[in-house]
């Protein structure tokens, strides 16, 4: 059974909040990804770039609520560039990552979004499973695009064909 989450926009928190969920959310982000892939998840993403949102889920258990993914993503008119998704490792293979992603979904296409584009690692078999199974589709690759032999695969949603 897939977890209750809470997702919420960092955005809509006060400072002091968001700057704590920042934190929380670069912990795990230098846990999970290479060096040279970990995001910057500073106040300037809170408070200096008005097309970027940074959402998050928390699971809350009895007084405790933990955070257990997160999600950046960059408006550009139409188009979402989704430069982030990411579940805890123990929160993984539970229907989390679908959750959030059906949440960012619903809410591009209120905003008027037309597609929703994303580049993934083409060895990491998972995070590419999940945006099959949430509607993308692969339309471009390019080789050593993370690093020599790490090809990028390009993933597009097209909100307005079952929106």
């Amino acid at each position: 059974m897939s977890p209750t989450l809470t997702i919420t926009d960092i955005h809509s928190k006060k400072r002091n909040e968001a700057l704590e969920i920042l934190a929380q959310i670069s912990r795990v982000e230098k846990k999970t990804f290479p060096t040279n892939e970990a995001f910057g998840f500073g106040e300037d993403l809170w408070r200096k770039k008005p097309n970027t949102r940074v959402l998050y889920a928390t699971q809350t258990e009895g007084a405790r609520s933990d955070l257990i993914a997160y999600a950046v993503y960059v408006r550009q008119k139409g188009v979402a560039l989704l430069h982030k998704v990411c579940v805890s490792p123990s929160h993984r293979r539970q229907g989390v990552g679908q959750q959030l992603m059906s949440y960012i979904q619903q809410r591009l296409r209120k905003e008027g979004c037309q597609s929703i584009q994303l580049w993934v690692d083409q060895a990491r078999e998972p995070a590419r499973a999940l945006y099959l199974r949430c509607g993308f589709e692969e339309r471009e690759q390019i080789p050593d695009y993370y690093a020599p032999g790490r090809t990028g695969i390009r993933m597009v949603l097209d909100l307005e064909r079952d929106g």
